[in-house]
């Protein structure tokens, strides 16, 4: 069997998510063992009684991944970290167009225009691109994407 922990946040409370995959059945059983408050950047006593020692670094990992993730956002403009969601969100708008069986004619229109004017800026910004990363170890992109949501959402509610 084999077996993979996968750290997830869900509103104000990461689940530590064991995946164990049956080798007789080829099926994936994916079990919380603990869970704990999103605000907190260490590891719990209870948590660390849930998890085996590689799992734990793993968890350790994460959290520091986070902290240093959550450090950079802030220090960055809100427009960087748009930009930086901005390909998830491309890639999950196309697969929920691919999945929809009908779409609103507003929304199409709008949706046509928005990309008509992204199309032209990005454009006119491909002179001024630079490469750059995070840099981080063990967040999944899913996580490291739930990050900058919530900061471009804290900077909508603060307008």
């Amino acid at each position: 069997m084999g077996i993979a922990m996968e750290f997830i946040t869900k509103g104000e409370t990461i689940h530590c998510v064991r995946t164990i995959k049956n080798q007789d059945s080829g099926k994936d059983a994916s079990i919380i063992v603990a869970s704990f408050d999103a605000h907190v950047n260490r590891i719990a006593p209870h948590v660390v009684t849930k998890l085996s020692p590689e799992e734990v670094k793993e968890l350790e990992l994460w959290l520091k991944d986070r902290t240093n993730l959550q450090i950079r956002l802030e220090g960055q403009s809100i427009e960087d970290t748009i930009l930086e969601a901005l390909p998830i969100l491309l890639k999950q708008a196309t697969q929920a167009l691919k999945d929809a069986d009908h779409l609103d004619s507003m929304i199409f229109h709008s949706i046509n225009e928005r990309l008509k004017e992204l199309t032209e800026a990005l454009e006119n910004a491909l002179q001024h691109t630079v490469t750059s990363r995070a840099g981080l170890k063990q967040m999944q992109n899913s996580e490291e994407q739930k990050e900058r949501l919530d900061t471009i959402k804290k900077d909508i509610e603060n307008k």
